[in-house]
Formats: structure tokens, C-alpha cells, sequence
């Protein structure tokens, strides 16, 4: 019966979406990169920080993409909703880059970052316990940059920043909402399901998803004030799985479920998540997609290259959903932080 229930909240809510305004784009986008100094590490977080303009945007080459953007444009006046997207494990700046256009098509500005050190190109914290407690203080580095030090801060409403994060991401972007990650859940998790090879790894020993040693099981003091909304896409919530971990969240969330999740089982994340927030989340269950189906579609020509990030579950159209997930996200942070105009 809970499945059904579940199942019948897609539909309902994007029916919601479509009732919604839709003033289509309204600006052409900018895109300028940037990089901050992460002391901890030694590292710089990278980026990108797309923008609404009214220069002429041009087709460029970003990275491997193609993309109509105005590279290094003005941005337009006025105080915009802040928008920081978290990719997962071994992700990119560029993963979730459609989402990103979309809203600042309609007046955002939008950051994706490059989490040092858990990226594609560099991985070498993985699943480390350090990396666990950096990636959130990735997302307040910036923050801290972007509204006390850049170019970008005169044009930042402080009031209505929000965070999209999947899968790892979705972990970041609520320990920022106020989560309090356990480590010890993970080791507990595995503990009895050693055959979910994709979360724990194979053979005996530590987790994968704890190498390096846990230090200390619960982690605190990674919540960020200033994030006033999350969007969690196909999220890890094993590590939240411990006593009064998400009683702190207090912040609107909207929340996707992947229906065909082979990386982040059900009902130990998305569904742990949803039914141990102290307030409902906006709740969207995708019956078809799978873990990765939330990542912007990659060119045919990319597709074999990088693999299982861009495949989806038989007759999943990824594309087609992506249109309905950016409206649903861009409706959800409208009217969570709205203007105070």
C-alpha cells in the first residue's frame, strides 16, 4: 500500500508543476569560472557560477560540452536567489550544468563546484571520514567567498540561498540544512548487508564507504544558517540513520526518490530521509529512473566513455524528465525563499 501511495505523489506533484506559472527564460546565461582557497586541504574548490544576463550568448565549447551561454557577461542588477549544487562521489561542476542554466534562465545565480578532492578527476578522499566533514565546509567556503569577498556579492539576496545536492551531494546539502551525520550508521548498515557491494564494498574489513578509519562516529557543527531550502536528489541517508540525526532539519525540502536505485537501496536513504524529517518534504518518487538518471544527459558521443553516469533503466527518458525535474526544482526554491519584493 505505501508503494502505491508513493508511486501516486509523482504524478500528483508535477501536475502541481504544470498549474504553475511558467514565464518561460527570461534571460540569456552567463557563466564565469571561479576558485576559492580550501585551507584544510591545501586545495582550491573550482567552479562555475552561471548567471542571468542581457549580453548575446553564443555556443562554446565548456569543457566537453556544447552550450549557449555568454561567457564572463555582466550580470544582471539586482538581488538574485543563490542556488549551490553538490555533485556525489567522484562527480562534477559540470554534472547537473542543465539545471543550473534552467535557473539562471529565470533570475538565479547558480554555483557548481568542483569538491576537491572527490571528483573525477581526483578522488584520493573518497569515502574518507574527512571527506565526509569537508564536503559540507566546501559549500560554506564558498558561500563565505561569494557574499563577503567577490564581484557576485552586491547582487545576492543573503536571505534566499538554497542547496541541490545528489546522491553525496544530497548528504551535503542536508548537513548544511542541519543534519547530523553518523558514521557508525554506515558500519551498522554494512554490518548486516554485506551484500550491497555498491555501498560497502566487497570483502571483509572497514566499509569502503569508511576507509581511513572512522575517528569518531558523529560528526556535528557542519550546518550552515544561511541555506534556507535543500533539494535532494536520489540522496544517501544511511548516514543520518542514527538517534535524532534529522531533528534538527528545519528547513523546506524537496526530495527525489530514484523508483530503480541500484547505488543507494531502498528503503535505507531516500525513504529514511522522508520519514525521519521533522517536517514532511515535498516528496517525488520516479518510479523508472535510476541513481544516476538526476545528472544531465550526456551527448550520444559521450555516453560509452564515461559509463554507468549516463545510462538509465530501459525506456527511462532522461531528457524528457530533466524538463519536468528543473520547472519542479525552480517552482520548489520560488516559492520556499520567496522575494521579498
Amino acid at each position: 500500500m505505501h508503494r502505491l501511495v508513493w508511486i501516486l505523489v509523482i504524478p500528483l506533484f508535477f501536475v502541481g508543476v504544470a498549474q504553475a506559472q511558467e514565464t518561460g527564460p527570461e534571460y540569456s546565461v552567463g557563466v564565469s569560472r571561479f576558485s576559492v582557497p580550501y585551507a584544510p586541504t591545501d586545495s582550491d574548490i573550482l567552479g562555475l557560477i552561471w548567471y542571468p544576463t542581457d549580453e548575446k550568448a553564443s555556443e562554446i565549447m565548456l569543457g566537453p560540452f556544447r552550450l549557449r551561454v555568454a561567457k564572463d557577461s555582466r550580470i544582471i542588477p539586482g538581488k538574485h536567489l543563490l542556488v549551490v549544487i553538490s555533485h556525489g562521489f567522484g562527480g562534477s561542476h559540470m554534472a547537473h550544468r542543465d539545471t543550473a542554466m534552467y535557473l539562471a534562465e529565470r533570475g538565479c545565480v547558480v554555483v557548481s563546484l568542483l569538491h576537491p578532492r572527490n571528483n573525477y578527476k581526483d578522488d584520493a578522499d573518497g569515502r574518507s571520514r574527512a571527506n565526509w566533514i569537508n564536503r559540507p565546509h566546501h559549500v560554506s567556503a564558498v558561500l563565505d567567498w561569494l557574499l563577503n569577498q567577490s564581484e557576485y556579492a552586491a547582487f545576492i539576496d543573503a536571505n534566499r540561498i538554497g542547496v541541490i545536492g545528489h546522491s553525496a551531494g544530497g548528504y551535503t546539502a542536508l548537513a548544511l540544512a542541519g543534519g547530523i551525520p553518523d558514521l557508525g550508521a554506515i558500519g551498522r548498515y554494512c554490518a548486516e548487508h554485506s551484500e550491497d557491494v555498491a555501498f560497502c564494498g566487497p570483502g571483509e574489513g572497514a566499509p569502503s564507504q569508511l576507509r581511513g578509519g572512522q575517528g569518531g562516529a558523529e560528526i556535528d557543527n557542519l550546518r550552515d544558517t544561511r541555506v534556507r531550502a535543500v533539494v535532494l536528489l536520489a540522496p544517501q541517508g544511511v548516514i543520518f540513520n542514527g538517534a535524532g540525526s534529522l531533528s534538527g532539519v528545519s528547513v523546506p525540502v524537496l526530495l527525489f526518490q530514484a523508483g530503480k536505485d541500484d547505488v543507494l537501496r531502498h528503503p535505507y536513504n531516500a525513504e529514511f530521509i522522508r520519514e525521519n524529517l521533522p517536517s514532511p518534504p515535498q516528496f517525488v518518487v520516479v518510479p523508472d529512473a535510476g541513481h544516476f538518471s538526476f545528472i544531465a544527459p550526456f551527448p550520444e558521443d559521450r555516453k560509452a566513455a564515461v559509463g554507468a553516469p549516463a545510462s538509465d533503466p530501459e525506456g527511462f527518458d532522461r531528457a524528457r524528465f530533466h524538463e519536468r525535474m528543473n520547472k519542479a526544482i525552480a517552482v520548489f526554491l520560488d516559492r520556499s525563499l520567496p522575494s521579498a519584493r
